[in-house]
């Protein structure tokens, strides 16, 4: 039995199966970027499609149910397990307030996930900007915790090596793969990093700005440096557990028998993975990742509706 495997790439292949199709009119009618389109936004809504995170279940259920609908036969689940790191929750609470402010955190060092002790850690806030060292004058780094631009490149890494607590990621308006690779490690270096959302930066910035009051005295320093040390500082704790994990993967299986009583006994295999992934583990919603998986499904419903003269595997 020949098996011909077939990897679903949606920026090459839909794109040009689609235009091919075109000229087929039966075909072209049937293929619905609607629907390809409705799958990616259900996809990319489940926050995180990562195993071990809910959204990779609400994904899975997601495929059964439209393999089952266009009728594909022998549908089958193959459970495996993976390891992965599970955010459990991370937060930050400015000294003398019961508001917390929820963090995510990164993906770990290594094996270093970003998880503190139980009773937290506690600092003062500093905004480093870009990090900088010429951002970084006059700002007290060593056991404190840092308020980074995301798109800082490895800056991060020295503020470590200057003594910092804890880095927080201010969410950017936009930010490209090199920057989000350059966040983590392939050594477990023991500093914990974090994500916050834009908007919680800003109003942790304004308050930065604009309640110097809130920290004591500087121990030590020109009176000069004192001042703008104390105005670019919060008092806050931070509380954060991600703990690696065994999770159920799953691939998903359904066919669509051939037509030829001797062509079916050649199987194509069109495959595409539904997962995600993001240097955010509990924030990945993967949209282009969706991509194929939707492509999939809509080749899925053409096929179980035209049979082709070869046997298809949907994997």
């Amino acid at each position: 039995m020949n098996i011909v495997s077939l990897s679903v790439f949606i920026l090459f292949f839909s794109s040009n199966l689609l235009f091919a199709i075109s000229k087929n009119e039966r075909t072209g009618n049937f293929i619905s970027e609607e629907r390809i389109a409705s799958s990616i936004k259900y996809l990319s809504s489940l926050k995180s499609r990562m195993p071990g995170y809910p959204g990779n279940a609400l994904a899975t259920s997601y495929i059964l149910k439209i393999f089952k609908e266009v009728g594909l036969s022998g549908i089958k689940e193959e459970q495996f397990p993976v390891t992965v790191p599970v955010d459990q929750g991370a937060s930050l609470q400015i000294a003398g307030q019961n508001k917390k402010i929820k963090l995510y955190s990164l993906w770990p060092n290594l094996v270093r996930t970003s998880t503190l002790p139980e009773e937290g850690i506690e600092g003062n806030l500093v905004y480093g900007g870009s990090g900088h060292l010429s951002e970084l004058k006059g700002k007290d780094i060593e056991g404190n915790i840092i308020l980074l631009d995301f798109n800082s490149g490895s800056n991060w890494v020295q503020l470590g090596s200057l003594g910092a607590k804890a880095i927080i990621f201010i969410e950017p308006s936009f930010a490209n793969r090199n920057q989000a690779e350059r966040k983590f490690l392939k050594i477990p270096l023991n500093l914990p990093r974090f994500w916050t959302e834009k908007a919680d930066a800003e109003e942790l910035i304004k308050k930065l700005n604009s309640h110097p009051h809130l920290l004591p005295p500087p121990s030590r320093g020109r009176i000069e440096e004192r001042g703008k040390e104390n105005s670019y500082a919060i008092k806050v704790k931070l509380h954060a557990k991600m703990e690696w994990q065994k999770a159920p993967a799953t691939n998903i299986l359904g066919w669509v028998e051939g037509t030829d009583r001797e062509l079916k006994k050649e199987i194509i295999v069109l495959e595409s993975y539904y997962d995600s992934i993001s240097v955010v583990p509990s924030l990945a919603p993967g949209a282009e990742n969706a991509c194929g998986i939707a492509t999939l499904l809509e080749l899925a419903r053409f096929f179980g509706e035209n049979p082709p003269k070869r046997t298809v595997l949907f994997l």
